[in-house]
């Protein structure tokens, strides 16, 4: 018994002096400090193969040739990484990411999805909904799909269409990336492409202008393909409420419901008719599709809105709203890295002067800024044509730098 209280005594007296010796430590364990860009959690999406890849985007595209020879099993995880809300607080965001198995010296393709109003509806849930960022893989770049604030794992409201918040989900989750790669033991060659469509091109555009303006010490951009975006705030609102009818009312409510919350306006009874005012928070609650609210909403622009709110609008005197659009709209600056705009010129949902305006405005500042228009296309049919073109463009630009540094 005496030898056992000896034993227990000793014990006690060696876990004292432990744990006082770590108090007093000339090295002592560092909490972790959350920031931007810092990575949460990581779990595996699957691995496709190269050749699955390219029997479904072959059968995906249809009618449209696929002109790619698909090179790389790819790797896709889902990451949740820190980045800030509206308000300048740290909260975890997701997206997926996706590495092609085998090849290093890599470069980064940041792709940027279109409105979506579901969380699920992105591609950390399941990369097939936006197969680009697989396509992109399996031709060798680390491409990167941010699912943006209030998407994914996000639940606060998503920041529709405003700049800073929409530029901050894409700077952050490339500083994700590429502390993932870091442990993945994989080499990036510096190169950084940024492509998105619809609302993904607005946050094409507002990433390159925050990255060039105030994180260029970090990150460059070789060049950006925006596509089909509302860089024009005030010229795509004049320009939609001025037709009778919209067919996507989901776009609009989203966009205003945004602004009204972020900006604490407390005007949607202002600016809606009833039944639609009183049902327009709970539509973007996130779990319902753009048809679902659609369907809760009417296409007809007279009976959605109200009549005081349009004629105040259309007349130049609600000040406050249109002060908060050209704040978010992205002609005020002047692009370095090479832009390539797309854009049908019969879209029905973002009008095409966006990027006439756009592109006009950039060259006469003097950047490096073109306009593909894709001839009689739609909002929903000059997508795939934009975004393969946008994908192979990348790639001429990407090997001439690979044999330039060779």
């Amino acid at each position: 018994m005496f030898l056992k209280y000896k034993i227990q005594m000793y014990l006690f007296f060696a876990a004292l002096l432990f744990v006082s010796c770590s108090k007093n430590s000339n090295s002592p364990v560092e909490p972790i400090i959350e920031s931007r860009g810092q990575v949460v959690s990581v779990s595996s999406l699957g691995t496709y193969s190269a050749q699955t890849l390219q029997q479904f985007a072959t059968a995906a595209l249809g009618s449209t040739q696929f002109n790619f020879t698909l090179q790389y099993d790819v790797e896709s995880y889902k990451i949740d990484y820190r980045t800030i809300d509206p308000q300048g607080n740290l909260v975890v965001a997701s997206g997926a990411l996706y590495i092609p198995k085998g090849r290093n010296n890599i470069s980064i393709m940041s792709l940027h999805h279109g409105t979506v109003t579901s969380r699920t509806e992105v591609a950390s849930a399941n990369p097939l909904n936006t197969g680009e960022g697989l396509i992109a893989a399996a031709l060798g770049y680390l491409s990167l799909e941010p699912d943006y604030l209030g998407l994914g794992d996000s639940n606060i409201l998503h920041p529709y269409h405003l700049e800073k918040p929409s530029a901050n989900a894409v700077i952050d989750f490339i500083r994700a990336g590429r502390s993932f790669a870091s442990t993945k033991s994989i080499t990036l060659n510096g190169q950084v492409f940024l492509a998105g469509y619809s609302e993904g091109g607005y946050i094409t555009l507002a990433a390159h202008k925050e990255i060039e303006q105030n994180y260029s010490n970090e990150i460059k951009v070789t060049a950006s393909s925006p596509m089909a975006g509302a860089y024009d705030l005030n010229l795509t609102a004049n320009t939609i409420l001025q037709q009778s009818t919209y067919n996507q009312p989901s776009y609009l409510a989203f966009f205003f419901e945004a602004y009204n919350s972020i900006y604490g306006w407390n005007r949607i009874n202002d600016v809606f008719n009833s039944p639609y005012a009183e049902r327009i928070s709970a539509l973007y609650d996130g779990t319902k599709t753009t048809d679902q609210i659609n369907a809760q909403l009417t296409v007809n622009v007279n009976q959605l809105f109200k009549q005081s709110f349009l004629s105040s609008f259309l007349s130049g005197k609600e000040t406050t709203i249109t002060a908060s659009f050209t704040e978010n709209s992205l002609l005020n600056w002047k692009p370095l890295a090479p832009i390539r705009f797309y854009h049908g010129n019969a879209d029905e949902y973002v009008p095409y002067q966006n990027s006439v305006n756009v592109r006009d405005y950039f060259n006469a500042q003097g950047s490096n800024v073109e306009l593909v228009t894709i001839s009689g296309g739609t909002h929903e049919s000059a997508g795939i044509p934009s975004i393969l073109d946008a994908i192979a463009w990348f790639e001429t630009i990407r090997l001439k730098k690979i044999i330039a540094q060779n």
